[in-house]
Formats: C-alpha cells, sequence, structure tokens
C-alpha cells in the first residue's frame, strides 16, 4: 500500500514528506536536484515495517517541497530545517541514510547532533562541498547490453552518470532520477550555490573531517566516481571508529543503481 503524502510547513515554505512503518526512526535524504522517489525506490522494499520508521522528504526546492528566498539558502539551514521538521514530528533519536549532498547534510546533522543519532548509512557522500577542490575519479561506461532509449536528453545523462549501462540501470535512472529532475527547481539551487559554493558548504566541513565519533556508520563508495570520488570518504573510516567501508570497483556516482544486490547486501548487514 501507498504511504500518504504529506506537507509540514517550516517558516515560509513546506516540506513534503512520506512515512512508512513504525519502529525506530530512519530519516532518507535524497542528492542534489533528485527527489524523495531515488531513496525510497532503493530502501523501502529491504525495510521491515514493524522494526523501522521509514522518513522519506523531499529536500526544499526539490520535489514536491517548496522552494524559499528568505532566507538566503544555504547547506547550514537546510540543516537546520531537517532538525526542525524531526522536532516537529516528535522524533528525537534516529538513523540516517543519505546519498551525495544528502550525505553530506546528513553529516552535518550527526556532527550537530551526535546523542540523537543512531547511526549513518551514506552512499557516495559529498565531503567537499566546493566541486573546483574535491579529488574526483575519472569515469566509465560498462557497456553489459545496449539500449535503444526513447529520450536522447536522458540518455546522455544516464551514460554520464552511471558506470554499469543495462536494461535495470537505465530503467531505475528513468525511474528514480530523471523524474526528480523534472521537478527540481534549479534556480533555487543556484541560489543554494552561490559564490563559489560557499552557501553550500557547512560551516563544520572541516571539522567533520577531523571528527572522531563512535557513531556506527557505512560507507559505500564507487571507484569511479567522477563527482565526489572515493579517497577522501574513505579518510573517514580512520576516525570514525566504528565505520564500515566499501569501494566498488564496478560503481560511480549513481552507486545503487549501477549495483543493487551488493547495495542491498550492505544496507542488510548494516541494519540487520
Amino acid at each position: 500500500m501507498e504511504a500518504p503524502q504529506m506537507q509540514q510547513k517550516i517558516d515560509n515554505f513546506s516540506i513534503h514528506y512520506e512515512i512508512r512503518g513504525t519502529g525506530i526512526p530512519v530519516v532518507f535524504l535524497h542528492g542534489l536536484c533528485l527527489d524523495l522517489n531515488f531513496m525510497k525506490e532503493n530502501y523501502a522494499e529491504y525495510f521491515d515495517s514493524k522494526k523501522y520508521q521509514q522518513i522519506y522528504l523531499d529536500l526544499p526546492g526539490m520535489g514536491k517541497s517548496s522552494s524559499f528566498s528568505e532566507p538566503l539558502p544555504s547547506g547550514d539551514y537546510l540543516c537546520t530545517v531537517i532538525t526542525r521538521f524531526l522536532d516537529s514530528l516528535g522524533i528525537k533519536d534516529f538513523y540516517l541514510c543519505g546519498h551525495s549532498y544528502g550525505g553530506y547534510l546528513a553529516l552535518g546533522i550527526a556532527y550537530r547532533c551526535a546523542q540523537q543519532v543512531k547511526g549513518l548509512f551514506l552512499t557516495c557522500p559529498v565531503i567537499t562541498a566546493n566541486a573546483n577542490k574535491r579529488i574526483t575519479e575519472k569515469h566509465l561506461n560498462l557497456t553489459l547490453a545496449e539500449i535503444k532509449p526513447t529520450n536522447a536528453t536522458d540518455y546522455a545523462d544516464y551514460k554520464e552518470m552511471n558506470v554499469v549501462i543495462n536494461d535495470l540501470s537505465w530503467q531505475k535512472y528513468q525511474k528514480e532520477i530523471a523524474s526528480g529532475l523534472q521537478q527540481c527547481d534549479f534556480q533555487f539551487i543556484e541560489q543554494l550555490q552561490r559564490d563559489d559554493f560557499k552557501a553550500y558548504q557547512l560551516n563544520d566541513e572541516e571539522n567533520i573531517k577531523k571528527w572522531q565519533t563512535q557513531i556506527p556508520t557505512f560507507l559505500l563508495l564507487g571507484r569511479h566516481d567522477q563527482i565526489v570520488g572515493f579517497r577522501e570518504q574513505s579518510k573517514l573510516s580512520l576516525t570514525f571508529v566504528n565505520c564500515n567501508l566499501l569501494v566498488l570497483d564496478s560503481a560511480g556516482h549513481n552507486l545503487p543503481l549501477d549495483q543493487p544486490q551488493i547495495f542491498k547486501s550492505c544496507l542488510n548487514y548494516f541494519f540487520k
């Protein structure tokens, strides 16, 4: 049964979200320009709905959440919005699952609210907000099946982002990524990334890179990730005391699409 869609007012805008199941809260934060469907499609079927309460939300300016211009958007304010949103739902202790920029925000929230965060499951998280200063990798395509696309623009982006090219990853791309891109407010994204990523960056970024924490963590990374790389993320395993680290050779930034079975195994390992 489809979960009911809800809206929560925060300041002068609204957050769209869905809740599935009951039990220990798990909060899902998607990547930039996507929507909650990316996380829901990759996670929902693997969670015991009697054990975990899954909270999927659209970040501001993305999906069905509204944009705002006051205050000017920033990474720190988005972290504040998310924590206020959780407070409004009465959620005190929770797990965080984040992808890409959603993983970056998850780290920011965990740093601020370490006593409340029970664990972190992060795929290809941003570590350095400024895209010009990241250590990234060379992208490649492993073509396992020839695709006959009906949308040339979507297919070009798919090949630029996915490593594994086959029918399954192409179908997942259209369902989980292309749909989110169509709803995104790109003017809001430009505002968020203004001033050479200064607003996009968390004030605590350098502290997080040196953070010694015992929060249970799983870092799942793609060796051919040309967006955020894997080397900076791997360094966190040196200071995150209870950290699982896995770098997949046949994967890039769209790792859950490239390697859905390994993604599932890691998820089951961490939560079960």
